[in-house]
């Protein structure tokens, strides 16, 4: 009985630690700094599988961060996290937390600020679109994450970060992979991506047009962490009625790779810019209250969402407001003096489009 029971705890340490998914890497071809990240992710209903990570948005530089979804034990969740680097000269904090989203620091193989969701939900066989902007905030950068849902047609600004670091754009190629991080390489997770995009500095768009798939092969030897599934995994382009899509798969029983590792796919694209609906101001009031002239305003949700504002009202004196500020929707101007006013709005959305400017007079009407 001793003899069996030091057998199996024998091959027990020698399987421990051997039993994750391969983790697997597509990375872009951007290899340049930007300033706006997208990419459209989908888990197949055959590929959800709990204690995995489909990140759909990775990058470098001076405040290098990943985003994306999660199949996490409490909910399907939202990341966005971005490391701490020697050279930030105070902590990474939010500016902005959208409903649901909570933050905290994070340490490990580095250190840094996350935030999760799992509020906002997302569900298999479904597509959606995940994008980053970063701007200048003076001596900062600030960083927002947001997600369109394909079911609902609908945007979320989730997260805004600042980061104290001077023009600390997106680095690439943009990288997306799938980590199983609770060694359940027995069941395969599966990463559908398409529609990549990234803003260059001069303001052209480029598309992703291909990109490298690799396995971290250091996993797959004898006593590394995917070593039992060292061949459970498999990427490329794949084509359904939505159209040509990338594709990871990683673990699960009789998965055979059909390309190598790694490999180089490509999937033509014709278009010049993003396709998304530009933003529209769905209502807007105003009103004064005292010494301040107060505008409220909605946006449609199905359209892109909101970066920045413009306000110009005439009175005795004509006068502008405006804010880089993707969250805010009222704005308190002061005023001494005010005659016969009319206010009009203008709202630029996340990829730079201008919404038709919305103008209101002080009794709320248009």
């Amino acid at each position: 009985m001793k003899f069996t029971a030091l057998l199996i705890a024998l091959s027990f340490s020698l399987q421990a630690g051997q039993n994750a998914a391969p983790s697997s890497h597509l990375v872009f071809d951007d290899n340049f700094p930007g300033d706006i990240l997208i990419n459209e992710v989908r888990v197949p209903k055959a590929g959800e599988a709990m204690y995995t990570y489909y990140e759909t948005l990775g990058w470098r530089g001076r405040a290098a961060g990943y985003a994306g979804i999660q199949a996490h034990p409490k909910a399907h969740n939202y990341i966005f996290s971005i490391w701490d680097h020697k050279g930030h000269t105070a902590p990474i904090r939010a500016v902005h937390r959208g409903p649901g989203t909570l933050t905290e620091k994070f340490g490990g193989e580095g250190t840094g600020l996350k935030s999760w969701n799992f509020t906002l939900g997302w569900e298999v066989d479904t597509w959606y679109t995940l994008v980053s902007r970063c701007w200048v905030m003076g001596d900062h950068t600030y960083y927002g994450f947001w997600s369109r849902s394909g079911k609902t047609g609908h945007w979320t600004h989730l997260v805004t970060m600042d980061v104290a670091a001077k023009e600390a754009f997106f680095e690439g190629g943009t990288d997306a992979f799938i980590e199983d991080w609770l060694e359940t390489g027995k069941n395969a997770r599966t990463s559908h991506l398409r529609g990549g995009w990234k803003r260059q500095l001069n303001g052209q768009w480029h598309a992703f047009g291909r990109a490298q798939y690799s396995v971290n092969y250091w996993d797959l030897d004898p006593g590394k962490r995917s070593f039992n599934f060292k061949t459970n995994w498999n990427g490329g382009v794949a084509k359904d009625a939505t159209g040509e899509y990338y594709f990871m798969i990683a673990g699960g029983k009789a998965t055979q790779p059909t390309t190598k590792n790694p490999s180089q796919h490509a999937i033509k694209r014709t278009a010049t810019k993003p396709g998304y609906a530009p933003i529209k101001i769905k209502s807007a009031k105003v009103k004064r209250d005292g010494k301040t002239l107060v505008v409220e305003w909605e946006n449609d949700p199905a359209t892109l969402p909101q970066f920045s504002y413009k306000i110009f009202y005439d009175g005795i004196k004509p006068r502008v407001a405006s804010g880089m500020v993707p969250s805010t929707r009222r704005v308190e101007l002061p005023i001494k003096q005010l005659g016969r006013a009319t206010v009009h709005l203008i709202c630029e959305d996340i990829l730079g489009n201008k919404s038709k400017m919305y103008t209101l007079n002080l009794a709320g009407g248009r």
